[in-house]
C-alpha cells in the first residue's frame, strides 16, 4: 500500500509541470459543463414533466460527475496494457517489486489525479453558483460520505473493469476493439450522453446493477432517491469488485503462464 501511495505521488508531482495541458483540459471541461447547462435548460423547458423524472439540478450534477471521473482517465489502462504487449516490454515491468497490473493503476491515477481534482473543483463552483445543490433525501455532511465511499469503490470496479479489457490483449494481440465496446457501454449506462434517470425501468435496472453502470455510481449519486439507493449501490460494487477481481486473478495468471510458454 504504501508503494503504491508511493507511484501515485511520485507520478502526479510530475504531471504538476504539466500546466498547459491541465489547462486546456479544464478549458475543455468547463465549455462541457457551460453546453450541457444550456442544453438541459431548453430540455426542460420544453418538457416539464422531466422535473418529476430528476429535477433539473440533479441533471446537471449527474452529467458534471460523469465528466469529473472522467479526467482521472482509468479507461486508459487497457491502452497501457496494449502497448505493452504490442511493444514486448511487458517483460521489463513484471520483474519489478509491484505486480505488473497494479504498476499501471497506480501511475495512471497519479497522471489523472492533477486534472481530476481540478475538474471536481470546478464542477462543483460551477454547478453550485448556476443550479445551486442537488436535491437529496439525506444530510449533507452525510451525503457527501457516502459520495467518497461510492467514489472509491466504483473507481476499484472502473480499474478492474479495464484491466480485464487489457489482459484480453495476450489472447487477442490487440484489445482495442473490446475497449471500444466496454468504454461505449459504459458511457451509455453511465449517462453520459442521457442521465439513467430517463431510461425505460426496465433499461434503468439493467444500467444500475451492471458493472458497466456501477462502475460510474457517482453519477447516480446525483439522484433525489440516493439516500434509499445508497446501500443497494455498496452491495452492487462490492459484488462486482469480487467477481472482477478473482476474473482478473485467474486471467492475469494464465496470461503470465502464456508469456513464459511463447516468450
Amino acid at each position: 500500500m504504501y508503494k503504491g501511495f508511493y507511484y501515485i505521488y511520485i507520478v502526479a508531482k510530475n504531471t504538476v509541470a504539466q500546466k498547459k495541458k491541465v489547462i486546456f483540459q479544464m478549458v475543455n471541461h468547463v465549455i462541457f459543463l457551460l453546453f450541457s447547462l444550456y442544453l438541459y435548460k431548453y430540455v426542460y423547458e420544453l418538457l416539464p414533466s422531466l422535473h418529476n423524472r430528476l429535477p433539473f439540478s440533479n441533471a446537471i450534477w449527474s452529467m458534471s460527475m460523469y465528466f469529473v471521473v472522467f479526467w482521472l482517465a482509468l479507461r486508459s489502462i487497457e491502452r497501457v496494457f496494449r502497448d505493452d504487449i504490442l511493444s514486448g516490454n511487458i517483460e521489463l515491468y513484471l520483474l519489478r517489486p509491484i505486480s505488473y497490473i497494479w504498476q499501471k493503476v497506480f501511475i495512471q491515477i497519479g497522471q489523472g489525479f492533477i486534472s481530476f481534482c481540478s475538474a471536481t473543483i470546478l464542477s462543483v463552483i460551477v454547478d453550485y453558483f448556476l443550479v445551486g445543490l442537488p436535491t437529496v433525501n439525506m444530510p449533507l455532511w452525510l451525503w457527501i460520505t457516502s459520495l467518497v465511499v461510492i467514489f472509491i469503490l466504483s473507481q476499484i470496479l472502473t480499474a478492474l473493469i479495464y484491466v480485464l479489457t487489457g489482459l484480453s490483449g495476450f489472447w487477442l494481440h490487440d484489445s482495442e476493439p473490446i475497449y471500444f465496446v466496454v468504454s461505449k457501454i459504459i458511457m451509455i449506462f453511465g449517462g453520459a450522453w442521457v442521465p439513467v434517470a430517463f431510461f425505460p425501468k426496465l433499461l434503468q435496472l439493467i444500467a444500475e446493477f451492471s458493472p458497466f453502470g456501477a462502475s460510474v455510481g457517482l453519477s447516480y449519486a446525483m439522484y433525489p432517491n440516493f439516500g434509499e439507493q445508497f446501500g443497494i449501490l455498496v452491495i452492487d460494487l462490492l459484488f462486482w469488485i469480487v467477481v472482477c477481481g478473482l476474473a482478473v486473478k485467474i486471467i492475469s495468471n494464465r496470461a503470465y503462464k502464456k508469456l513464459a510458454v511463447n516468450g
